[in-house]
This record gives C-alpha cells, structure tokens and sequence, in this order.
C-alpha cells in the first residue's frame, strides 16, 4: 500500500476586497514562515504561497492539521481564510515546492477548498474514509457558534490558551475572573474545546 499524506491548502476570502492587499501578503509571508518553523517535526514541504492569495503544505499526516490551521487563522485575524485538507498519495517525488507536486492527496485538497468556497465555510477535509461526515459535521457547528463571536472574544481565548487560566486572564485584562468566565459561558467557548478535541482525535486515527 502507498503511503499516504496530507495536504493542506488555504485561500484568503475576498482577497481583492482586502485593504492594503500587499501588506496582508507580506503579513502571510511571516506568518507560513514561523509556522514552517514551529512544525517542522511534521511538514514534509513547507508552507508558501502559490497562486496570488493561495498558499500549500504537504505534511507527514493529518494530525497536526488542525492545530496548523488554527495558528494560521490566529496570526492572520482578522482576514478569513478557506481551507482545504486532502489525504492521500502522491504521484511524484518529494519536492521543495508543493506547485512541483501532484497526487490523490493535492487532487483532493483542491476538491476540498472548492467545496469550503462554495458552502461558506473555514475548514473541510477530504480524506475518503469515514471519518469525513462526523469531522466535517463538528466544524460545521464550531462554525456557526464562532460565527457571532467579536474581537475581543477571540483576544480573551488566545490570551487563556496562552496563560492557561482565567485568573491570569482577568488581570492582565483588569477585569474580574468572574466577568472572563461569564463570557466564555455565553460564547459556548468549552464547548468549541471539546469539539476542537474531538477532530484531533478521530484525525490521530488516519
């Protein structure tokens, strides 16, 4: 059986909206550069972009696919971005550059991004095996709770994933811990953890 990979490729949302387009790709630049960095236990190729707002990574296997996406999406806020996880084989040698690539799993990324576009939505993956519905499902509904959240909710949650409490939180904001921990009932936060766990793990699977 051939070995399989993961690919994983990002689109910015409305890019030619975007003000001061050049400065967000430098900004996208930096941000591929330090996560190359970060991963490189496990990306096989290294991030870069490729087609005008595009951008790829080939990596040794979904696992750390999610937590890639999310250091992303947290150092490009507040820009949106579409993503696309395929998983499969490739059909050429390793190569420096992901554009000198081809395979299932590129096919299938491709596939996946389209269909993020098309639906309106941050992440799909297209691995083919059954874990597709239920991963693709739970993004789906982190979607749509995420979707009312404001600046300062998403500053709040990287701050405590930084900390690692609300007390810690609560003072370097100069509000209570009782007002941190209010918001993060109201904006379903644990929830959002919980279901962030669970892709993980029925990705550890693959």
């Amino acid at each position: 059986m051939k070995r399989k990979y993961a690919v994983i490729t990002g689109d910015l949302v409305k890019s030619r909206e975007i003000l001061e387009r050049y400065k967000v790709q430098i900004k996208l630049q930096k941000v591929l550069n330090a996560v190359n960095k970060e991963f490189k236990d496990d990306i096989l190729v290294n991030f870069s972009i490729t087609l005008g707002d595009e951008f790829q990574g080939l990596l040794d296997k979904p696992e750390k696919s999610f937590d890639i996406i999310k250091e992303i999406q947290k150092e490009m806020y507040p820009v949106k971005i579409s993503f696309g996880i395929g998983y499969g084989t490739i059909s050429t040698k390793i190569a420096k550059k992901t554009t000198e690539m081809d395979g299932e799993c590129f096919r299938k990324s491709r596939e996946a991004l389209l269909t993020a576009k098309k639906l309106k939505q941050e992440i799909i993956y297209n691995t083919g095996t059954d874990i597709d519905l239920s991963v693709n499902t739970i993004l789906r509904l982190m979607y749509s709770i995420k979707s009312d959240w404001k600046k300062i909710h998403y500053h709040r949650i990287w701050l405590y994933e930084k900390l690692g409490t609300l007390e810690k939180v609560a003072k370097v904001e100069k509000i209570t811990k009782q007002m941190v921990s209010k918001m993060f009932i109201d904006i379903k936060y644990e929830d959002i953890r919980n279901a962030e766990e669970t892709v993980k793990k029925l990705l550890s699977t693959l």
